[in-house]
C-alpha cells in the first residue's frame, strides 16, 4: 500500500508539472532566469555588497515560482528558500556553518511570525544583506590575518618589550615611548597579534622564567624580582596558570631532563 501511495503521489506531481508547463507556455510565463539567482548567491558568497545591490535592482520579464496557493504562504515559502540559499552561499564564502545554520533558523522563525507580504519581502532583502555583510567581515578578518608584514608600531612595541622584560611593563609606558596613544597601540596590537599587549608580555616573561628555572642559579624570589613580578607568590600563581606546573615541579622535572641530555 505504501508503494502504491508513493506512485500516486508521483503521478499527481507529474500531472501538476505537465499542466503547469503547458499553461505557462500558453500564457507566455516563465521563471526568473537562473543566472540572476547565481549572481545573487555569488555576491553573498564573496561578501560583495555592491554586486548584491546591483543584482537585486535588476528587472526581469519572468516571475518567482509558485510554492503555495495562498499568497501569504507562498511568499513565506519563497522567503524560507531565500534564507536557505543565502545561508549556504555564506558557508561557501567562509562563514562558520554553525553560525550560518543558526542564523537561518532565526530568520525562518521570523518569517513564520510575519503576517504581511510587504514585511516578508523586506525580510527577504534583509536576510540577503545580513549574510553578505557577515561574509564580508569574515573575509576581511582572514585577509588581515594573512598579512605577514607587521605594522611598524607592532615591531617597535615588541622590540621594546623584549629589551625591558626585567621591568614592570605597562601599556601606558610603552605607548609614550613609541609616541602614540595607549588605546591605539592596544587596538593595533590586538588586531595584528590576536592577543592583548599584557598577555603577550606575560607569555614572554613565562618563557624566560622557564629558561631561568632550568639553566640559571637564581632562586624563585630572585627570578620574580628580576622579571618585575610583585612577589614570588605572584610569579608562582601566574606560572601555574600558564603551564600547569608549580615553579618547583617544572624545575625538578625539566632540569633533570636537560642534564640527562
Amino acid at each position: 500500500m505504501e508503494h502504491l501511495s508513493h506512485l500516486k503521489t508521483s503521478e499527481d506531481i507529474l500531472k501538476y508539472f505537465s499542466n503547469t508547463v503547458f499553461l505557462n507556455q500558453e500564457n507566455g510565463q516563465q521563471h526568473n532566469p537562473y543566472d540572476q539567482e547565481v549572481r545573487e548567491t555569488h555576491a553573498i558568497e564573496n561578501g560583495d555588497m555592491e554586486q548584491l545591490v546591483k543584482s537585486l535592482s535588476e528587472t526581469y520579464t519572468g516571475q518567482l515560482g509558485r510554492l503555495a496557493r495562498d499568497e501569504l504562504r507562498n511568499i513565506k515559502n519563497l522567503a524560507i528558500v531565500n534564507a536557505v540559499l543565502s545561508s549556504r552561499a555564506a558557508i561557501r564564502g567562509g562563514l562558520l556553518p554553525e553560525v550560518s545554520f543558526t542564523l537561518c533558523d532565526a530568520y525562518i522563525q521570523k518569517i513564520e511570525e510575519t503576517d504581511t507580504i510587504d514585511s516578508l519581502n523586506q525580510l527577504i532583502r534583509e536576510c540577503k544583506f545580513h549574510y553578505c555583510q557577515l561574509v564580508s567581515s569574515t573575509l576581511a578578518e582572514k585577509s588581515l590575518q594573512k598579512k605577514k608584514i607587521p605594522h611598524s608600531k607592532i615591531t617597535q612595541c615588541k622590540n621594546y618589550i623584549f629589551s625591558h622584560l626585567h621591568q614592570k611593563l605597562k601599556v601606558q609606558d610603552i605607548a609614550e615611548e613609541l609616541n602614540t596613544s595607549p588605546s591605539y597601540l592596544a587596538d593595533l596590537f590586538r588586531i595584528y597579534e590576536g592577543q592583548t599587549i599584557s598577555s603577550f608580555i606575560l607569555h614572554e616573561k613565562i618563557k624566560l622564567v622557564k629558561n631561568m628555572l632550568i639553566y640559571s642559579p637564581y632562586t624563585y624570589s630572585q627570578i620574580a624580582a628580576y622579571l618585575g613580578f610583585s612577589s614570588q607568590s605572584h610569579l608562582g600563581t601566574q606560572f601555574k596558570k600558564a603551564t600547569g606546573y608549580t615553579l618547583r615541579q617544572y624545575q625538578e622535572r625539566f632540569r633533570n631532563l636537560s642534564r640527562e641530555e
